[in-house]
């Protein structure tokens, strides 16, 4: 029986540099920092889409409101109607500063995770906490 424990040939790394790549962003990742990118305009569907390739904003909203406690305020949005019949895609923004103050800290974990500086983005709130 052969022992086979020991890289062999090329496989052997005697270089101790920190040469670790930054690992690609997560989709909730991209989905959060244009979340809070847009801020007090919202985003739908389709901007998403064109944004960052996500097909399924609605399931990714789902997912930080019930497993991150991030609300979302969402209404449909008649501009996103292009043919007859067609039914508005909603538009969501965070529902109160709190919520973006989650969203941004959850954002920012994400981003020290793969060795990036923090992000901030600025309230679009008033005093009061409630949507805009």
């Amino acid at each position: 029986m052969k022992n086979e424990a020991a890289p062999k040939g090329n496989n052997i790394n005697l270089d101790n540099s920190d040469n670790t790549a930054i690992k690609p962003a997560h989709k909730i990742e991209v989905a959060l920092y244009m979340i809070l990118k847009c801020g007090p305009q919202g985003i739908t569907q389709p901007e998403a889409q064109s944004l960052y390739y996500e097909s399924a904003l609605h399931s990714t909203i789902s997912a930080l409101k019930h497993k991150r406690d991030i609300n979302f305020i969402s209404e449909p949005d008649q501009s996103s109607v292009h043919y007859f019949y067609q039914k508005p895609f909603h538009r969501y923004w965070l529902a109160t500063d709190k919520d973006r103050v989650r969203a941004l800290r959850l954002l920012n974990v994400y981003r020290a995770n793969r060795s990036l500086p923090k992000v901030d983005f600025p309230a679009w709130h008033d005093n009061h906490s409630e949507a805009a």
